[in-house]
């Protein structure tokens, strides 16, 4: 009985050792890496921007008027720099975070510095206090938004805004916003889901989104504080790709009787696959 058992396990033995002298000569292949889709040329009503990448960092936007350059720390935008055709610089915007969360942003041209403060009072809420400071007939002055930003399945759906002169109320406004359900182009780039209430003050001189799904339409109305309201409203419509990303959006303005103000805008859309 002792040999049988003894016989056993031998037999365990050399078997394990067989499949461990197999895996030896196992070659072991990564499986090949997603390529996201990137939007790479958008060009249009406002002329062509060049998009450039390093993976999926935006390193720059460019067209024949202006230039933006992006830095990164880790995953997070951390620094934005504009500049005019000419190369000089018109706009430096640097940004700040706490937990991943964006908290704090300055950006200072020459025209006026501004900074925006924001905070996060539950998951679907944001809340911002913007200042502008700039000189007004040779006397400093300044104007002030609190904001709160309502989200939803990742995309800001509404704005509260309170307008301030010199710290003095200066009107209200509430914009709201619907989506499809495809993808925004911009989706993929790294850090702008992070910046995605920044990125509608529309501080940057090139429009991009941190939304999940693309913007279509925007109801915006002012109240006067003279409780005047003006209404006016912003209709996209888009053709999509077969991977349903923007590939033409036609953009059209209109005031509260329908008709429709202002110039037709039209951008299309170009990606790396």
């Amino acid at each position: 009985m002792k040999k049988i058992v003894l016989l056993a396990s031998l037999t365990l033995i050399f078997a394990s050792c067989g499949r461990s002298n197999d895996n030896t000569n196992e070659i072991i292949v990564d499986p090949p890496k997603e390529v996201l889709t990137l939007p790479t040329k958008v060009s249009g009503s406002y002329g062509v921007r060049t998009i450039k990448y390093d993976g999926n960092k935006l390193l720059e936007i460019s067209s024949s008027i202006s230039n933006m350059t992006l830095e990164y720390t880790g995953a997070l935008i951390t620094k934005v720099t504009s500049y005019k055709a000419n190369g000089e610089k018109g706009r430096t915007v640097e940004l700040t975070y706490s937990n991943g969360n964006l908290t704090n942003v300055s950006s200072n041209g020459r025209d006026y510095n501004g900074t925006f403060s924001y905070s996060y009072p539950s998951t679907n809420v944001i809340n911002c206090t913007e200042i502008k400071k700039f000189t007004f007939s040779g006397l400093p002055s300044y104007s002030k938004r609190e904001i709160t930003y309502t989200l939803n399945n990742g995309n800001i759906v509404s704005e509260e805004v309170v307008f301030y002169s010199n710290d003095k109320p200066d009107g209200k406004a509430s914009i709201v916003y619907t989506y499809d359900d495809k993808n925004n182009a911009f989706k993929n780039i790294l850090g702008v889901d992070k910046i995605k209430a920044f990125l509608l003050s529309e501080e940057l001189p090139e429009s991009i989104t941190g939304n999940s799904n693309n913007i279509l339409t925007m109801d915006i109305t002012n109240i006067s504080l003279a409780g005047v309201l003006t209404k006016y409203k912003f209709i996209n419509n888009i053709s999509y790709s077969a991977n349903n990303y923007p590939i033409q959006v036609i953009s059209k303005q209109y005031g509260a009787n329908n008709q429709q103000q202002g110039n037709t805008i039209t951008d299309f859309f170009e990606y790396n696959k």
